[in-house]
Order: C-alpha cells, then sequence, then structure tokens
C-alpha cells in the first residue's frame, strides 16, 4: 500500500517537476535493489557490482597486501631444489595476519550484504569470488582445516560457476601440506580430465627450448618406472546434461597454470613423485603465460631438476633463461653459480668460468655473496677431483659467511665429512662446530651431523687436555733461565701484535679524517622540503655512502662502531669507573681456604707461569689428567669411531708412557678386545698374557677365560636380588632369625658392596632384635666402618643415635619402609602428572613475574596484539594471583592445540613481548584444559610443566 502511493506521488511529480521525479525514482530503484531476500534484475545487478568493486575488491587488495608482506621474508635455500611454492615458517606469518583477517572480514561481510541464497541456489554472481578469497587468506595463514572447510563449501554449491575446479586444486594443496598425498592425487585426477581437454601436446611442450636443445631424462637408476601423466585424459561417461554444463564453464588459463603447477608440486613432495614428471608439469605450466617472478622460479626449479638428472646442457640452457629474465639480484647470483657448477670439465669451459667467477668475486655487490662464490670453486674442484684445492675453496667459503646460514651449515658440514672421513677428527670437529650454529632443524641427516658433532667435541676435549699438559710438562721442565727467556718471548710477541692493531686502527682512522676534510655533501632539497628524511631516496643514498666512506662496511650488530671489540667482564667496567682506585676484596672457597686469583694480562710473567706443574703433587695431577684423556680417547676411538688402529695406538701410548698405572688392566683388556676384531693374532695372546699372569683373578681375566662370564654373572645377580627380596620379606614380617639367617647365606654369595651393606643392615637389625642393643650397637658401628659411603650408612646412623641414653625414641619406631628393597623412586615425571592427552580446547598462559612488570600492562599489550594480529577471534582474558610473586594471565579459548600453538608461535616472535620472555620476567605457555586444571590445583607440579611442554609441544 506504501509503495502504490510513493508511485502514484511520482506520477503527480512527473506531470509538474521532471527531475524531482527522476531523483525519487532512482532513490526507490535503490531501496527496491537493496533487498536480498528478492531475486530479481534490479536486486541481483546491484548486488553484483556493490560486491564486486566495493568489499570485494578491498578485501582482494588485503589478500594481495599480506602475500607481499610474506614474500619480503621469502629466504630461498638454493643449495636444495627450490619448492614450487614458498611456505614461510609459522614465525614469519604473524606480520601478515592484520591484512589476511580483513581479507576474510570482507569475505564474511560481502557474504552477509550481498548473498541471494535462496533455496540453497546463489543468484549473485561474486559470492564464489567472496568464498575463494576467505579460503586463500585461510590457506596463506596455515589454518589448513578452515581453507579446507571454505573449499570445500565452493565445491558443494558452486558447482556450476566455473570455480569448483580452483577450489579443487586448493584442496590438493592443502592435503600435499598436511602429507596426505593419496588424497591429493586422488584430487588432482578428479579435476585433471576438464583441464586438460585443450592442453598442449606433450610432444610441443618437451621441445619448446628457444635454445632449440633436447631434453634428457635420464633416471639414475635406470629403472623403467611406470609414471603418472601430467594430465591423463579419460572418457567422459557423464551424461549429455552434465556436458553441456561443463562446455558453459570457462576455465581460465590461470586455473589451468595452477593445476600443472600442483601436479609439479605432488611429482617433487609426494614419495611416489617423480622428476620427469615434475619437469614435463612444469613446461606445461610455463605455456600458460605466469607472472615474470613466478615464471623465473620455474626456470631456475627446471635446471635444478636437469642437474639433479645429470643433464649438465639441459641445466645450463635453463639457468641460462632465469638470468636472460633479468630476475631479482638474488636468483641472478644463485643462476651463475649454478652455471658455475654445471660445467662440463674442459679447460676451455673452465677457464671461462674461473675469469667469470673471479670478477664476481672482486665485485663490491658481491660481498655478501662470497661464501657461494667460494662454494662454486669448490664444486669445480670436486668435478676436477682436485681435493686439495676443495677443502681450500669449503674453508674459504666458511670464512666469508656474512648472513646466508644455509650456506655455512652445507659448506661447513661439507667440509667436515671430508676431514671425517680422511680421520682428520680435530679439523672435522671445527667445522662440525661451525656448523651447529645455524642448523636449521629440517636438514637432511641433521642427527648424525649432531651425533659426529658431539662425538667429535669429546675426542678433541680430549687431546687438547693432553697437548695442553704436554706443553705445560715441557716449559716446566726448562731452567729457569729458559723458561724467563720463553716468557719474554711471548710477551714481546703479544706486545708487537697490540702494537700492529693499534697502528692498522691508527692509520685507518687518519685515512678517515683526511678523506672527511675534502667530503662535501650536496644535497638539493628542492621541492622535497616537506619530504622526510627517509622518504627521500637522494638523501638516504647520500648519506649512505657517507656512512661508508667514514667507517666502511660493518656488519649490522650490536657495538657496530668498535671494530676491535674486546670482551670487558662487569667488574673490569666498575673498575675502569672507579679510576681504578678498587681495592681487590680476598675471596674464599667452601672450605674457608683462600682462592688465588688467576693472572689475566698477558703482558706479566705470571700469566705464563700460573699453571705449570712445578712441584712433584702439581706433576702427579697433571699426569692424571693426561692418562685419564689417552684412555677416554682411546674409548672414544673404539665405541664411537671404530678406529680401532687410533685407539690402539693411544693406549700404547698410555701403557709406555705410564707403566704399572691403575688404567693398565682395562688398557690391556682394550687391546685385546681391538686387536681380536682385527685379527692381529700375536698382539691378541700378548695382551692375553699381560692380563692373565699380572691379573689374574681379575673379571677381565674370567672374561677372557670364559666368554659367557659376563651372562652368567648377571645370571647370579638375578639370583640375589631374588634372595634379597625374600630377606625384606621376612624382615618386613619381624621373623628376626630367618632374616639372620637368610643375611649370612646372602653374604656369603655376594661381592657387590651395595647389596652387602643393605644386606649388613638388616641382619643388624634383626640381631638386635635376637640380643639386644649392645649387639645392635656393634653391627651398625661396623657397617659405619665398612661402608661409609653407602646410602642405607646414613640410616645406620640414626638408627645409632636413637638407642643412646638420651633418646626417648625405641628400636621399634625404626620403619620398614626405611630399609630399601628396590631403588629409591625417582621424582615424579611430568607425564605422570599431567595429561598427554591433548585433543581438547586450549588456553595461552602468562606467568608474569610481579616485581618486574605489572598484570595491567601485560593485559593491555595482549589485548592490543590480539587486536591487530587476532581480529576474528573473540578472546577472553583473565588474570589472577597464583602466589606472592607471581600472576597467572589466561586468554581463552583455542580450539586444539595446533590453534594455541599458531598463537604461541606468533606472540613469543613479537617484538613487544620477545624481551620479557628473554629477561624472563614473562612465561607463556599453551595449556590443554585438563592440564590447567592440574597447573592450577597442583602448585607443588608447576615446575615440572616446562619439560611437558617442551616435549610435548615444542
Amino acid at each position: 500500500m506504501l509503495l502504490f502511493k510513493l508511485l502514484k506521488f511520482i506520477h503527480i511529480l512527473k506531470t509538474r517537476y521532471i527531475f524531482p521525479a527522476l531523483f525519487l525514482s532512482i532513490i526507490l530503484m535503490l531501496v527496491v535493489s537493496c533487498s536480498t531476500r528478492q531475486n530479481t534484475f534490479g536486486t541481483r545487478t546491484y548486488h553484483t557490482i556493490t560486491s564486486k568493486y566495493n568489499v570485494n575488491f578491498n578485501g582482494k587488495e588485503a589478500l594481495n597486501k599480506g602475500i607481499a608482506d610474506l614474500d619480503k621474508k621469502r629466504k630461498d635455500n638454493y643449495l636444495s631444489i627450490l619448492p614450487i611454492y614458498y611456505y614461510p615458517p609459522k614465525q614469519d606469518l604473524s606480520s601478515a595476519f592484520p591484512s589476511f583477517d580483513r581479507a576474510i572480514e570482507k569475505a564474511s561481510k560481502s557474504v552477509f550484504k550481498h548473498s541471494i541464497l535462496i533455496r540453497g541456489k546463489e543468484y549473485v554472481k561474486t559470492m564464489n569470488d567472496a568464498y575463494m578469497m576467505m579460503g586463500k587468506a585461510y590457506f596463506y595463514k596455515q589454518d589448513y582445516n578452515e581453507a579446507k572447510r571454505v573449499f570445500n563449501y565452493v565445491t558443494n554449491v558452486y558447482k556450476d560457476w566455473g570455480s569448483v575446479e580452483e577450489a579443487t586444486i586448493w584442496l590438493a594443496r592443502i592435503e600435499m601440506q598436511q602429507d596426505y598425498f593419496v588424497r591429493a592425487q586422488a584430487l588432482l585426477e578428479e579435476v585433471g580430465p576438464l583441464l586438460a581437454q585443450n592442453k598442449i601436446k606433450s610432444s610441443t611442450i618437451r621441445n619448446d627450448d628457444k635454445l632449440k636443445t633436447k631434453s634428457k631424462t635420464v633416471s639414475k637408476s635406470k629403472k623403467i618406472v611406470k609414471k603418472r601423466k601430467p594430465a591423463p585424459v579419460k572418457k567422459n561417461t557423464s551424461s549429455s546434461k552434465n556436458k553441456k554444463k561443463t562446455e558453459k564453464r570457462k576455465i581460465t588459463n590461470n586455473v589451468r597454470l595452477q593445476y600443472y603447477t600442483a601436479e609439479a608440486e605432488y611429482a617433487l613432495l609426494a614419495p611416489n613423485g617423480e622428476m620427469e614428471d615434475a619437469i614435463d608439469n612444469i613446461k606445461i605450466a610455463l605455456q600458460y603465460k605466469p607472472k615474470k617472478d613466478f615464471r623465473v622460479r620455474l626456470y631456475f626449479i627446471l635446471g635444478q631438476l636437469y642437474e639433479q638428472l645429470e643433464d649438465k646442457q639441459a641445466a645450463q640452457n635453463w639457468f641460462l633463461k632465469v638470468i636472460r629474465a633479468t630476475p631479482e639480484y638474488d636468483m641472478e647470483f644463485n643462476a651463475r653459480m649454478q652455471l658455475a657448477v654445471n660445467y662440463d670439465g674442459t679447460p676451455l669451459s673452465k677457464k671461462t668460468i674461473m675469469k667469470e667467477l673471479n670478477k664476481m668475486l672482486k665485485e663490491t655487490k658481491n660481498e655478501d655473496y662470497r661464501d657461494q662464490i667460494y662454494y662454486a670453486f669448490s664444486e669445480i674442484a670436486r668435478i676436477d677431483e682436485s681435493d686439495a684445492d676443495r677443502e681450500f675453496y669449503l674453508a674459504k667459503s666458511v670464512a666469508a659467511y656474512t648472513n646466508n646460514d644455509y650456506q655455512r651449515t652445507y659448506s661447513s658440514i661439507t667440509l667436515a665429512d671430508i676431514y671425517f672421513n680422511e680421520e682428520e677428527y680435530i679439523k672435522a670437529q671445527a667445522y662440525y662446530d661451525t656448523a651447529l650454529m645455524s642448523l636449521p632443524k629440517n636438514y637432511p641427516d641433521s642427527e648424525e651431523v649432531i651425533r659426529k658433532a658431539s662425538v667429535l667435541k669429546d675426542l678433541v676435549d680430549n687431546l687438547n687436555i693432553i697437548q695442553l699438559q704436554d706443553s705445560l710438562q715441557r716449559i716446566a721442565k726448562m731452567s729457569e733461565g729458559e723458561r724467563t727467556r720463553w716468557i719474554n718471548q711471548m710477551i714481546t710477541k703479544y706486545t708487537e701484535e697490540e702494537r700492529r692493531l693499534a697502528k692498522e686502527e691508527a692509520d685507518r682512522m687518519v685515512a678517515l679524517s683526511a678523506t672527511q676534510n675534502f667530503a662535501t655533501i650536496n644535497v638539493n632539497t628542492q621541492g622535497q622540503n616537506n619530504k622526510w628524511y627517509f622518504y627521500n631516496p637522494g638523501l638516504v643514498s647520500q648519506g649512505a655512502t657517507e656512512f661508508y666512506r667514514r667507517f666502511g662496511n660493518r656488519k649490522l650488530e650490536d657495538n657496530w662502531i668498535i671494530s676491535n671489540k674486546t670482551t670487558i667482564s662487569f667488574e673490569d667496567m666498575t673498575a675502569l669507573n672507579q679510576g681504578g682506585a678498587s681495592q681487590e676484596e680476598e675471596e674464599f672457597d667452601e672450605e674457608g681456604n683462600p682462592i688465588v686469583k688467576r693472572e689475566t694480562d698477558p703482558k706479566k710473567p705470571a700469566y705464563y707461569t700460573q699453571d705449570l706443574p712445578l712441584t712433584p703433587h702439581a706433576i702427579d695431577s697433571s699426569n692424571m689428567l693426561i692418562a685419564n684423556a689417552m684412555y677416554n680417547a682411546a674409548i672414544i676411538y673404539f665405541d664411537q669411531l671404530s678406529d680401532l688402529k687410533r685407539s690402539n695406538e693411544m693406549l700404547q701410548k698410555l701403557i709406555k708412557r705410564f707403566p704399572n698405572h691403575e688404567l693398565e688392566l682395562p688398557c690391556y683388556f682394550l687391546l685385546w678386545t681391538n686387536n681380536t676384531k682385527l685379527k692381529n693374532i700375536s698382539q691378541v695372546n700378548e695382551a692375553k698374557n699381560v692380563i692373565l699372569t699380572k691379573y689374574p683373578d681379575t673379571d677381565y681375566a674370567k672374561l677372557i677365560l670364559d666368554p659367557d662370564y659376563y651372562r652368567k654373572l648377571a645370571e647370579v645377580t638375578k639370583e640375589n636380588e631374588h634372595k634379597y627380596e625374600e630377606l625384606h620379606r621376612a624382615y618386613s614380617t619381624k621373623q628376626w632369625g630367618t632374616t639372620v639367617r637368610l643375611a649370612d647365606d646372602l653374604l656369603k654369595q655376594t661381592n657387590e658392596v651395595a647389596l652387602t651393606a643393605k644386606v649388613s643392615y638388616l641382619r643388624a637389625v634383626a640381631l638386635g632384635q635376637i640380643q639386644g642393643q649392645d649387639t645392635l650397637k656393634l653391627a651398625l658401628t661396623s657397617i659405619i666402618k665398612e661402608y661409609p659411603k653407602e646410602p642405607v650408612t646414613e640410616l645406620a646412623k640414626i638408627l645409632l643415635s636413637t638407642l643412646s641414653p638420651e633418646s626417648n625414641l625405641t628400636l621399634n619406631q625404626v620403619k620398614d619402609e626405611d630399609i630399601p628393597l628396590k631403588p629409591v623412586k625417582e621424582t615424579e615425571s611430568a607425564d605422570s602428572i599431567y595429561n598427554t592427552n591433548l585433543n581438547e580446547y586450549h588456553y595461552i598462559i602468562f606467568l608474569v613475574d610481579v616485581h618486574q612488570k605489572t598484570v595491567t600492562d601485560v593485559k593491555y599489550d595482549v589485548s592490543t596484539f590480539n587486536s591487530t594480529y587476532f581480529s576474528l577471534e573473540r578472546f577472553n582474558i583473565n588474570s589472577f594471583y597464583i602466589n606472592q610473586n607471581e600472576q597467572l594471565v589466561t586468554v581463552a579459548r583455542f580450539k586444539g592445540k595446533s590453534d594455541a600453538m599458531n598463537y604461541y608461535t606468533a606472540i613469543t616472535i613479537n617484538d613487544v613481548f620477545e624481551p620479557s620472555i628473554k629477561d624472563k620476567s614473562l612465561t607463556v605457555y599453551a595449556i590443554s584444559a585438563s592440564n590447567y586444571s592440574i597447573y592450577y590445583n597442583k602448585p607443588e607440579a608447576r615446575h615440572l610443566y616446562k619439560d611437558f611442554f617442551e616435549e610435548h609441544y615444542k
């Protein structure tokens, strides 16, 4: 009725006032078209245009910004085959969260305000774009479950809108990231036939090289492998109606590009993937004209794949394509490195490549790439089979490190492996140790690298002890005059080096000062008076030039302005501040003896004499250190490195240098063992004769005579344990006579000190019950004297004190549980306290040290962080005291462990929270709902949660 009256009113206006009538007609049309409950041409047009050019447009801009932010943090590892798509580590995601959240918010707004969904059918043609945008935003956030839910919705609701194929491809990529390769393969095969209908023939693709070279895809294994075709064409058995619907779909080249790159990604990631399949699919993808950066990345990957297949000519052709495409310098540089690595070994080719590499080495812009250039030199040496040159250039590559952790790690491990195989263990240890400083968690065989580094560190530590003590003893044996001359030489050498460094620094400062007198900075700021300094490229460029002129190329680090950094302790700094007038205070050890302070000044003689073994006692201590280090090194050679030859050499040195040493027996036994494996019969008999002659009653001698000795000994030990349990049962039931009898039998059969002490204690208590306190006192006193270091001796002392006349305690007050039946139970583990089933809701908790931070500030910072990086979530923030020193702040709640850990990763690397976490004024954990209850209700177990969190979450 209201609409009828409004139309009648407009009709009257049209007869008198045409412009007002036209204006009201437009308003009426807009009002009617805003409805999402009516399916008319006007409503469809209005919502399609408004959503496409307003909400969806803004959402796509936010999505693209987030992708660009991630791309800025991209760090590709060119030492391995590049992935088709770059997936950043989770700690790099948080900076892009606001953009992705905005894209999701805009997509949700588009659906809420503009979707005309009537009886399960959508009538606004931009809704599929909104959902695709939402799914991609979740995908880039690596929230794969939410992304999967959105893409599945698209495939179910928008079947005839041209988005099903693209959504299916993204679903396949999600499955690959979650290691569900069977599902990914099924999804790609489902969408493959449609997208491959108009594909370019593979024969054309395989010969599409502009360089007109043949592709060689010879597998290293040379086995006939049944390959998955890039896009298998299957017969379409659907009905004619479905065929018509399929023909109506508009499959864009961009979707086909995504399909073939997804196929290539599958071929590279899946266990059953083949490099040849990846090559074919990448070549087909290139026909659909990807953007320049992505196209060049595919060129580079093709070069790497052909390199793996040992087709050097094809690899070089693709790397040349990379260079000719003028990519960003990082990729161009690595393409040039790959050209060097893939040279054909001819003298002419080597001369050309060496000339190019040397030229690159001299260019200033390549200062951060010199480690890679030296590695390219080492690869040329590898191809030429020049081991010495290869080791030299690998060492130069490690030394030239600036910021490329991948290259330092790879060069260090490569050189360490070479030295390890050459049995140069000290050199190998140094480079393994360097590699550990930047070893990525996903580095191939990282556990083996860590094991070797650990073993070699133990070995080198012992070898260094031997070398140091030998040097100290050599200097100690000098005459007083010789020692004084040696000390003076060391002081002179140190002083000359100090002067040389000071002169270099003085010359550098003079040069800078001279340059500064002639330096002029002419800055043209005309027309840019209102521009901030860093928005003015001219000012920034001239400022950078002036910086390099004055300071040179300094690494970005603390105290960068100091070229020659020397470690200064807090005490030294205090002394400097006090003008050196502070008086040294004498320090004492735990026993009250004065501690002799070590000399730290290399210009004073005491610096060189303070560790010299100048007394017989000091020489004995030094020899003990050498003997133990020799034996430990021999054990490592034998047990960890399987280097029996070096183990024997070290053992023989020990025996020769320290005859009749307490380690002589185990040394001879180890010699017997090593030589038995080496089948050195004469040396086996020599070691055997020494052991049987000098140490006939030892376990070593018995083991040589009876190889089953230890097995029999283990059986006896087990039998004794059973007898001890029987003895303890008799004691617990107060069968004192039986206790004494069983104890006497067991004492006759065992020589094990710990067991003998416990049995003697039970026997003493039983005798005390039978014969009285005088007997008990004698027995306890005997235990205390014979077994002073055994745990049961403490019980004997306590019981003996209760027998004194002054004490009101009686013998019957000693509890049975005080007598150890088995080893004392270890402290409860975290897993025995906390619930290991983590498939439930989670919280993030902050432990706040109230003496260093205020909870109000923490809650404000957390709230700001949530609104910035997790704006789509609705978290609750609470706080309360858990003790006098700490308050607990909780953020609730998360669907599961994965969501909680995503939040944990983001907040712990945030600039606001990271300093507080490092100084331990703030501690952050993810915790499940059940464990949160345990943590709150069991204060005594809270300290265990750190280990639990490290094991089950990190």
